[in-house]
């Protein structure tokens, strides 16, 4: 027993000097990169000149310190509070010697919580591990979030507040039943599969934002295919008949995001049916490894051509913003009536029917009902892995129109072959396997 309750000790001690080497290193080296830069601010500068006082040492010996403090007031119950209390005002009254250069308080935080954590280690040691690394990770993203914050309109940051909402508020008290007679629409499945395809795009939407579009054609390509690759689709169109020499890349960047398009698909129906993705993954996968070859070959060619774009003629729209949230809703609740009516009246070859003209506006409506039905069992995983190519496939005929319609023959054949080449792809394996 004694053994035991020593060794608990010892990992509680483990804990409390590790939580501090860490959260001091991560300091350390912030303060060493501002010492060395010309173009650090009068507070970077200041942090660093502090450097000696606030390094690796304090922050481990204060987490020490709050974990001798939590031992002493097992017996003498104020030693805790005191202490921190202590090292709180010690941490406050170096921070006023630095007051002059306008400083922030980042550090000082940082070093009360270390203090505050190594007493945590005391009674739950894990528990205090894992806050300790969270908030070395939110210390080491100052430039990641200074940058993102300066990229950020308010008009995006209103919108990921609605998304919110609707997540935490709206969807817990919409009504979990089907209210019509044919057991089609559910609003709070409606709900929850409209906020999973709109936090798909929502994330594509951010990740374009925040490394930009200026990073090349590819790069937009690659995440504009989980905002749009519709949108993607027009403005490399657009791009290649202003730019020809760019017929290239632009279609590598459309036949990218579509790859990235199908992926989607096959992500969205995995999160709902396992067992209907397991049927996809044979025709639209190959759907998406044969538009990753055929862009990848265009990216060679484009790169021996030593010539690149922007990308800053693809305009993504806020994915979350309230309209377009509602119409998808609107748009959803009609596909899935209309599928269940066309199941029900006509069999599969209505359902087959309704997924092409389905595809042709939107895909992930068709796949979203589609794969709530297989996975209710009110409909076959067979038939449903054929609807939902057939939908994928509708809508690659689609964006070939808009290829050759705003990009021109060249770009249109160029961007034609590759997702024909998919299509046949994808209806074979989807008839076949």
């Amino acid at each position: 027993m004694l053994m035991q309750l020593d060794y608990s000790l010892f990992m509680q001690l483990a804990y409390a000097l590790g939580i501090g080497l860490l959260i001091g290193l991560e300091r350390s080296l912030t303060q060493s990169e501002y010492s060395t830069e010309d173009d650090a601010s009068a507070e970077e500068k200041a942090k660093a000149a502090m450097g000696e006082f606030m390094g690796l040492r304090t922050f481990a010996a204060l987490s020490l310190v709050g974990f001798g403090a939590a031992i002493a007031s097992e017996k003498f119950a104020l030693i805790a509070p005191v202490a921190l209390a202590g090292i709180a005002l010690l941490v406050i009254a170096m921070y006023r010697r630095a007051t002059d250069f306008g400083t922030g308080i980042t550090t000082e935080v940082a070093a009360i919580g270390a203090a505050a954590l190594g007493m945590l280690c005391r009674y739950h040691p894990h528990a205090a591990g894992v806050i300790a690394l969270v908030l070395t990770v939110i210390l080491a993203s100052k430039r990641f979030t200074y940058s993102t914050v300066n990229k950020m309109r308010r008009v995006e940051l209103t919108d990921t507040l609605k998304f919110l909402v609707v997540i935490l508020i709206v969807l817990p008290l919409l009504p979990n039943r089907a209210l019509d007679p044919y057991e089609a629409f559910n609003p709070y499945k409606v709900g929850l599969l409209v906020v999973l395809i709109s936090g798909i795009s929502f994330v594509g939407y951010f990740l374009t934002r925040i490394l930009g579009a200026q990073k090349g054609l590819g790069l937009t390509g690659i995440l504009g295919g989980l905002t749009s690759s519709t949108a993607v689709t027009a403005a490399m169109a657009a791009e290649a008949k202003q730019h020809p020499e760019l017929n290239s890349i632009c279609a590598f960047s459309t036949l990218a995001a579509n790859a990235t398009m199908f992926v989607r698909v096959l992500v969205v129906v995995a999160l709902l049916d396992r067992e209907l993705v397991m049927r996809l993954v044979w025709s639209v996968g190959g759907m998406a490894v044969t538009a990753a070859i055929v862009s990848g070959v265009l990216w060679l060619i484009a790169s021996r051509s030593k010539v690149q774009g922007d990308g800053s003629g693809v305009k993504l729209k806020n994915p979350f913003s309230v309209g377009p949230a509602i119409k998808f809703a609107i748009f959803f609740v009609v596909i899935l009536f209309v599928v269940k009516l066309a199941k029900t009246y006509f069999g599969d070859q209505g359902l087959y029917a309704a997924a092409a003209l389905s595809g042709l506006a939107d895909v992930d409506a068709i796949t979203l009902s589609i794969s709530e039905q297989a996975n209710a069992g009110q409909l076959l995983r067979e038939v449903g892995s054929v609807a939902i190519t057939i939908a994928v496939v509708s809508n690659s005929v689609v964006k070939t129109g808009i290829s050759f319609y705003s990009g021109g023959l060249r770009f249109g054949r160029t961007v034609g072959i590759g997702l024909g080449l998919a299509t046949v792809v994808g209806m074979t394996a989807a008839f076949i396997i």
